[in-house]
């Protein structure tokens, strides 16, 4: 398996699991809400937050590590 940055693992973990939080919107809100504390991923929350459908695989936005995806 080739070396992914790091932040490629953080954005494939944070897309993955607002997928799985996507139905319960109090506990996604507040996993957003710590993802927000992480320099750098402010825009994704904010985006993953006001979307009105469930995320699409991390791969979709371009996020190259598969390591959390199913």
């Amino acid at each position: 398996m080739a070396a992914v940055e790091e932040p490629e693992h953080l954005k494939s973990l944070i897309i993955s699991t607002a997928q799985a939080l996507w139905e319960g919107k109090e506990a996604l809100g507040k996993f957003l809400d710590v993802v927000r504390r992480s320099e750098g991923f402010v825009k994704l929350a904010d985006t993953l937050e006001q979307s009105e459908v469930r995320p699409a695989k991390p791969s979709f936005y371009g996020v190259n590590s598969r390591e959390f995806q199913e």
